[in-house]
């Protein structure tokens, strides 16, 4: 009789859950094979680490309440991942819970300090949740000089200088901006509040505050390769490749951002070679090379 051992079940599910993550299977069919390795690897493993990562990006969107307890997971064998904290603090504002989204990016913030989409997410949910614009205003600072022109962080900062009573300092930002983006209807929203000197209504209603203008899908990409440390220029190339398909409202999973991450490469330099990009992100060269031609036929 063959006995099968536990790490041998183990390296098998991870397989399925690779092969899985390869084909247009139907997401709760994933879902049920990442749920079935997170369950089945020890708690401090790598298998157990990728499957809640992976659901944690799954369902940021669909059920960001599920999403922060999948964070709570990773976080608790990689207390300084710091790209854990940020979608923890993007799952607790989409919830509402921006006290606990400003602390998530807070501790973000202090193991990343140069990710300046960290700064700026923490600069916005100060100002626009929690009415804190004084506080917001370095961290908007930040982000817009390390994204000088990048419309919604303009957008966010202008918005803060705004409800500090700095409006010319406000406009000057937004001008700049429409001259680069003539259409954009919020800008021209913005702009409009801030020459009527900035009225107690803002110029939106800050629901959550990924809708003014934090998007879950960018902000994940833009928060798992400035961890990386890649290059403004390759991260917007990967936002821009994902984006261009407006079926893709959802955040990538690990699998699609390693493939935008190559492509991105290709565009915008220094190139990578695949195995070095497959080996950073911790997944198979044959799935990254899936990924890519599934990004490419769209």
């Amino acid at each position: 009789m063959t006995v099968v051992h536990p790490g041998d079940e183990l390296a098998t599910l991870r397989r399925r859950v690779e092969r899985a993550l390869e084909r247009p299977l139907p997401r709760d069919d994933v879902r049920s094979l990442l749920e079935a390795l997170a369950a089945r690897a020890p708690a401090d493993s790598a298998e157990a680490t990728l499957a809640h990562r992976h659901l944690a990006e799954l369902l940021l969107e669909e059920s960001p309440w599920r999403a922060s307890l999948h964070c709570r997971q990773v976080l608790r064998v990689c207390p300084d991942d710091d790209a854990a904290h940020a979608l923890m603090g993007l799952a607790q504002a989409l919830q509402g819970n921006y006290r606990m989204a400003v602390g998530a990016f807070r501790r973000a913030v202090a193991v990343a300090p140069s990710n300046a989409w960290y700064q700026h997410n923490l600069g916005h949910l100060l100002d626009v949740a929690l009415d804190r614009a004084s506080e917001a205003l370095p961290h908007l600072q930040r982000a817009a000089r390390a994204h000088p022109g990048q419309e919604e962080v303009g957008a966010s900062l202008a918005h803060c200088l705004g409800r500090l009573h700095r409006c010319d300092e406000a406009l000057e930002v937004v001008r700049a901006l429409l001259r680069r983006h003539p259409a954009h209807r919020d800008l021209l929203a913005l702009r409009g509040w801030l020459e009527e000197g900035a009225p107690a209504r803002a110029p939106r209603s800050p629901r959550a505050p990924s809708t003014v203008p934090i998007a879950c899908a960018a902000s994940v990409i833009r928060t798992s390769l400035a961890r990386l440390g890649r290059s403004v220029a390759r991260i917007e190339a990967a936002v821009a490749l994902w984006t261009a398909d407006p079926r893709c409202t959802e955040p990538p999973d690990l699998a699609a951002l390693a493939a935008l991450d190559y492509l991105a490469s290709r565009e915008s330099g220094p190139r990578c070679t695949r195995e070095a990009v497959a080996r950073e992100h911790g997944v198979t060269l044959s799935l990254l090379a899936a990924r890519c031609a599934k990004i490419r036929a769209r």
